[in-house]
């Protein structure tokens, strides 16, 4: 029995101290064990249209017309080897390169939002539905191409390729440091892209100059991100040995002609059914015109039929009229005659 009490006291205890919420403060063990204020481990609820990362299906169920693009959709809109070219095949993973260039600290605070969201390839902000992501290698030049589409908020991406355009225009020099203190010189450029690719646009290049792994280098990295409608793709195209400068403009031209092709016959698909409901919801002009069709059709034959009896029975009757008349006549003569007689 006293073991018992014991017990129950630890329990108690256990459960009237207060537990470091997910993400605020060290990790609690109480809250794993579902031993809070005594009652289970459930998630947070969040307000209406707030949800966590990475729950996609559940993100958009309040947006009325659903999301832009699905997983599935997003997938079907990559860029593709063919694509590319003959020198282009599926990457092999993520180029050594980018935690040594492009993780660091730079001189000029207003440039590390830049170097963040180059190194993250942060650039779109969160996805407001389906997302995919591929990536292939140039053994030619050794370079590296990464290709992202999904469904994102028109505005924010806007806003987003706007900022990134001040971006490239204030930060054209820099320095970052990076790994055991070592500093390399960054230099940004914009990067023209065709006036016609997608609705919204905005493109640099950034170069990063130093010592890597005992060895003098530069690293060339082109970004281009774009806006079709309330989806976004994002490319990035980079190598130690230079770039073809020619790749970025056909890459992003091809992925966002696919994208495009995409949401037109999506929308395509959603006219027809919208159609094919309106057609079974309002069906009555049909009915009152095949009631006109009825009303305004020649007479059967049934019809003609009666007619002609009833001016066959007209005609024998006004006969038997006759008839009659004519009968009276001759009686009346025969009578003055008999009466005329002596």
């Amino acid at each position: 029995m006293e073991r018992q009490r014991r017990a129950l006291g630890r329990l108690r205890h256990a459960s009237s101290v207060p537990c470091s919420r997910p993400g605020h403060g060290p990790r609690d063990a109480r809250w794993d064990d579902g031993l809070c204020r005594g009652r289970p481990r459930v998630p947070p609820r969040l307000p209406r249209g707030r949800l966590r990362r990475g729950d996609q299906h559940l993100r958009l169920a309040h947006r009325p017309g659903g999301p832009a693009l699905t997983d599935a959709r997003a997938r079907s809109a990559l860029l593709r080897q063919d694509d590319l070219g003959g020198t282009w095949s599926g990457t092999q993973g993520a180029a050594t390169w980018r935690d040594g260039l492009l993780k660091g600290r730079t001189d000029r605070p207003e440039c590390q939002a830049l170097l963040d969201a180059v190194y993250a390839e942060d650039v779109l902000g969160e996805p407001k539905g389906g997302t995919a992501v591929t990536g292939f290698d140039d053994y030619e030049y050794g370079a590296q191409l990464r290709y992202q589409v999904g469904a994102y908020d028109k505005a924010d991406v806007d806003a987003r390729l706007r900022r990134l355009g001040q971006l490239v225009g204030s930060c054209q020099e820099f320095t970052i440091t990076g790994v055991q203190d070592r500093e390399y010189g960054a230099e940004v450029t914009p990067v023209d892209l065709p006036g016609d690719l997608g609705d919204a646009r905005q493109g640099m290049r950034l170069i990063v100059s130093g010592d890597l792994e005992g060895e003098e280098t530069a690293l060339t990295l082109d970004l281009a991100t774009v806006r079709v409608g309330d989806t976004a793709a994002l490319l990035t195209h980079g190598g130690l040995y230079g770039i073809d400068d020619t790749a970025t403009t056909e890459a992003a031209q091809a992925g966002i002609k696919r994208l495009q092709s995409l949401l037109k016959e999506q929308a395509a698909k959603k006219d027809e059914k919208k159609a094919e409901k309106k057609g079974k919801k309002d069906p009555k002009p049909e009915k009152d015109t095949e009631q006109r069709e009825k009303n305004t059709k020649a007479p059967s034959p049934s019809d003609e039929n009666s007619a002609e009896e009833g001016a066959s029975d007209e005609q024998s009757t006004d006969a038997e009229q006759g008839s009659s008349d004519e009968a009276r006549g001759r009686s009346t003569a025969r009578t003055e005659a008999l009466a005329a007689s002596p």
